[in-house]
């Protein structure tokens, strides 16, 4: 078997290589020397298994970085572990607990230990005993004996080492030792030349080892809010729910406020003794910290339905947190309360209506810029901001601000107009013609009064030479 990109072979195992696959070669001759089983290289799922391994491996030590290279199909996670050895007796030890908390999974793995991290990273592909007793200067003599084609992620650097006589990383020490680093820096660039001085911790600027260290990130394993009541007695209405909901829901806010959270999102299980489930999404549109509107939208959806069941568990489910926005708020002296109460109020209503009657059914109207009247308002979401700025020729045009959702037909009486009444006009035309891309829009427009003095706004379209009414002043 082997992983191809881009037509290429970018890994081989054992079987392919011994039948003649290479890396780098295209993957027809790949399959014309071993008759080896392609398959394409997914990234994603790689990220993924690093991310869960990296969840895992969160037990041993907090600083945990990943290294992917990206000339080869080569990857692997750096733990920092200085911090760690009280706490597992040493590095040996710990090193052994790693080894065989790995060795239960699918993944193979080499362990490399030095005193930076890609220096760990090169030396992870030479086989050395971990004792608990190495030094920098161990590290160092192994480094030394390395071939330079390890520095893979740097091909160009490496090829022009190569031509000029360089096998090891132990010929890059003794020139950087008897000349300086700037030579490196000059001829193969910055970024190889940091990669050489992370390797043996030299600093550039004092040529030596570094003064300072280098501040660690933490990593921060994946966390969300899960809880469960069981209740002492099958439920079978909605109303005895209600304070088993309440209780999850302060636990959560209480989870929230402890960690400066908030969420948008929830997840309700509800499950009987036989197992069977059914799960209840609630959203808001504004996130939350507190519970008391997630315990109302919850109700409106438990509400609009029958329990299927008995039921014997509930189970909130919080997978989603965003850190709590710090937002600027205005000194009020004044102390107006009615006036945030309703703002308040006007928030919650909306996030109850939409939970009630769904998203699609709330909406705002906004400003769309075309010359065809019906395309000027577009709906959008209560959290999208709309256009409310409209250009001279529509501020000034004796136009309705809400039109009819399509068009209707005026009856043609004698020479009388007719919609709902007999209709007389007043002042026009006002010719609108455009969208000739999609369909033609050719129309002469007319402010018009009907009979019981209702202004209305209608055109003569000069396609089919019929007359409608397009919308209604107020």
């Amino acid at each position: 078997m082997v992983v191809i990109q881009k037509k290429r072979v970018v890994f081989a195992n054992a079987l392919a290589e011994e039948a003649g696959a290479q890396i780098h070669m295209d993957t027809t001759t790949a399959q014309l020397l071993s008759g080896c089983e392609p398959v394409e290289r997914d990234g994603q799922r790689e990220q993924l298994a690093l991310h869960q391994l990296s969840e895992q491996l969160y037990q041993f030590s907090p600083y945990i970085e990943r290294y992917c290279s990206d000339e080869l199909a080569q990857s692997g996670l750096l733990l920092e572990i200085s911090s760690c050895l009280k706490l597992f007796n040493g590095a040996r030890s710990l090193a052994e607990k790693v080894a065989v908390y790995l060795s239960q999974t699918s993944y193979g793995f080499e362990l490399g230990l030095a005193h930076s991290a890609k220096a760990a990273w090169c030396l992870s592909f030479a086989k050395y005993d971990i004792t608990g007793d190495e030094t920098k200067a161990t590290f160092i003599e192994r480094l030394n004996r390395l071939p330079i084609d390890l520095l893979f992620d740097y091909p160009k650097a490496v090829e022009a080492l190569s031509k000029t006589g360089f096998k090891t990383l132990g010929d890059l020490a003794k020139q950087i030792e008897g000349e300086s680093i700037s030579s490196f820096r000059k001829r193969l660039g910055s970024t190889f030349t940091e990669a050489l001085c992370e390797i043996y911790d030299i600093d550039q600027n004092f040529l030596q080892g570094a003064l300072f260290e280098k501040p660690r990130d933490i990593y921060r394993p994946d966390e969300w809010f899960e809880n469960e009541i069981q209740f002492e007695y099958p439920v079978t209405v909605v109303e005895q729910l209600k304070p088993a909901i309440e209780s999850l829901l302060v636990k959560l806010s209480e989870y929230l406020r402890k960690r400066q959270q908030q969420c948008q999102y929830i997840e309700w299980c509800i499950s009987d003794i036989y197992r069977k489930k059914e799960f209840v999404k609630v959203n808001s549109d504004a996130p939350q910290s507190h519970w008391a509107l997630l315990y109302d939208l919850s109700l409106i959806q438990f509400d609009n339905r029958e329990l299927p069941f008995e039921v014997d568990t509930v189970k909130l489910t919080c997978r989603h947190t965003m850190p709590i926005q710090h937002r600027s708020q205005v000194l009020d002296f004044d102390q107006d309360k009615r006036k945030k109460k309703s703002v308040g109020d006007f928030a919650v209503t909306i996030a109850k209506l939409k939970a009630r009657l769904g998203d699609a059914a709330v909406y705002k109207i906004s400003y769309h810029d075309s010359c065809v009247p019906e395309l000027t308002n577009v709906v959008v979401s209560l959290a999208d901001q709309c256009a409310q700025k409209l250009p001279c020729i529509h501020a000034n045009a004796l136009r309705p601000t809400w039109l009819l959702t399509k068009p209707e037909l005026i009856e043609l009486r004698g020479n009388s107009h007719y919609w709902h009444g007999y209709i007389s006009i007043l002042v026009g035309p006002e010719r609108i013609i455009g969208n000739w891309w999609e369909e033609p829009v050719a129309r002469d427009y007319y402010l018009a009064r009907r009979h019981d003095n209702l202004p209305v706004w209608i055109f003569h379209n000069l396609y089919d030479k019929q007359w409608y009414v397009h919308g209604v002043f107020a």
